[in-house]
């Protein structure tokens, strides 16, 4: 006989977007499958709303919520888990607990006694786990004990408790569930909980002219937490605006977003050089995309580039961004939008934006700077997600892998940069069967795009060969479209997607 569809929790009217996250994480929480102990891990960077969702949770079931703070001592750690124990069950305030293992066995057991008597999984969240690895380097070997203790291995018939880690150090967390590491194949739940996609992120903040959404996103991206933190500044509704409200929060340094990227560097634990990791940035800024080119820079030993890069990229702070087409060495590229903006305006203008009154000035120095190495990156980076999700919506033209690539020409004696390159559904990068379904062009510039941006993807086309005869070209322009590209559109040589159709939902 089946069992009965079990009616899980609403989303809360309070909570944006995050449907999917909320939908797993209240069915990895609801009744049904094996009893005993499961584990969940839920992290991204600081500020994306993570505690957020998971007090939400916590309400909603009745579960147990406790937070570790920073540079807490390991004794007053395990306090502040024992009066939050406490108050969730009937255990008396001012109880203590000698170590981790004797902490977390008796809130499973504790919460395996709620389950029994109310007949459904308890929930117990930790959050900010990286707080309390400091101190406690044991823990995730505890943790691993605990499962193997209530967990499935031991053929269940323990009480069904639900147990969350979560915390905001990309590197520590990722790390946890790690191959040959203490919770690897523990963990049935895996949320990365990302920033909001360009379109989600103007509709939280309220913004419906695209070009200042657009601007807005390259400089904080999509994290929800800088709406709250900059709420004393009007929400910007034009450039103009957004030129206000930049000298009042990232330009000011009495408000906290002056130093967030000193913040989000604290939470790293991997990064203890600071200058070193500083000066990797700044070159990446500055256009050295590659790890020889940044050693260069630094003049160091390329040799030694390999670990602190690694150390950024697990931190979410840089990407590694491969050619679709060809077996080249990755180009190296900020992926954080707070910290390039940093690294790129605020920084080499620092001893400015610090002194009052100043911020407009720096700002009118850095906006050509702004313009080539910020926003017209950001836009091709939009360009490229709006291809994954909307462009077979919009135009019915069916994508895959999407990335970018660059054709040898020795017409131009040169290589030509595709900013936007879609393979064929099911191709694979770099296989050399994999067939082009979309070569893409997009610029920022404030002129409008003509029939020479046309020919260069014609060209570019005609260069690949049999492996791009069917692709499909396309246009993205912030600033509009020449006649006669509008008359090609109408006979089908190209797609052309402005700024406005990169902003509507097609979902």
């Amino acid at each position: 006989m089946p069992q009965p569809r079990v009616q899980l929790p609403d989303r809360p009217p309070g909570l944006f977007d995050r449907a999917a996250e909320w939908e797993d994480l209240t069915a990895f929480t609801a009744p049904g499958g094996p009893d005993s102990l499961r584990l969940g891990v839920v992290y991204g960077r600081r500020r994306q709303g993570k505690s957020e969702i998971l007090q939400q949770l916590c309400d909603a079931t009745g579960g147990m919520y406790t937070l570790a703070l920073e540079q807490h001592s390991k004794p007053l750690a395990l306090q502040r888990f024992a009066d939050a124990l406490a108050e969730w069950t009937d255990l008396p305030a001012g109880f203590q607990f000698p170590d981790w293992e004797n902490a977390l066995e008796t809130a499973v057991r504790l919460a395996g006694d709620r389950a029994t008597a109310q007949g459904r999984p308890q929930l117990i969240v930790l959050d900010e786990l990286p707080f309390l690895t400091d101190h406690s380097p044991e823990l995730p070997g505890v943790l691993q004990w605990l499962y193997d203790s209530y967990g499935p291995t031991r053929g269940g018939g323990h009480p069904p408790v639900r147990l969350v880690l979560c915390g905001s150090a990309l590197s520590v967390m990722s790390d946890l569930i790690a191959e040959k590491k203490a919770l690897y194949g523990r963990v049935m739940l895996n949320i990365c909980l990302g920033a909001f996609d360009h379109v989600d992120a103007a509709e939280f903040w309220g913004i419906e002219d695209p070009e200042t959404a657009l601007r807005l996103h390259s400089v904080v991206g999509g994290i929800p937490g800088y709406k709250e933190l900059t709420a004393g500044s009007p929400v910007p509704q034009s450039p103009q605006d957004l030129d206000r409200w930049l000298t009042e929060t990232i330009f000011n340094p009495s408000h906290a977003l002056f130093d967030e990227v000193e913040l989000l560097f604290s939470q790293e634990p991997g990064i203890k050089d600071r200058s070193l990791y500083y000066g990797i940035l700044a070159a990446i800024a500055s256009g050295d995309n590659a790890p020889v080119k940044i050693a260069s820079r630094l003049k160091r030993d390329a040799r030694t580039m390999s670990y602190p890069l690694s150390v950024l990229r697990r931190a979410g702070f840089v990407g590694y961004d491969e050619d679709m087409l060809f077996n080249r060495k990755p180009v190296v590229s900020i992926a954080d939008p707070v910290i390039r903006f940093h690294h790129t305006i605020t920084l080499p203008r620092l001893q400015l934006f610090q002194r009052r009154g100043r911020a407009a000035a720096g700002w009118a120095q850095a906006k050509q700077t702004y313009s080539s190495a910020i926003l017209g990156p950001h836009f091709e980076s939009i360009a490229r997600d709006w291809t994954i999700t909307s462009l077979t919506a919009h135009a019915g033209i069916p994508v895959g892998w999407t990335g970018t690539t660059a054709v040898a020409c020795r017409e131009h004696g040169k290589s030509h940069q595709v900013d936007v390159i879609s393979l064929r559904p099911g191709d694979m990068p770099r296989t050399s069967g994999a067939q082009v379904a979309v070569l893409g062009e997009a610029k920022a510039t404030n002129k409008p795009r003509n029939a020479a941006d046309l020919r260069r993807l014609t060209h570019i086309r005609d260069l690949l060969g049999s492996r791009a005869e069917d692709a499909a070209l396309v246009l993205f322009s912030r600033t509009g479209f020449a006649d006669e590209l509008r008359e090609a559109q109408a006979s089908g040589g190209v797609t052309l997607v402005d700024l406005a159709d990169m902003y509507q939902r097609t979902d």
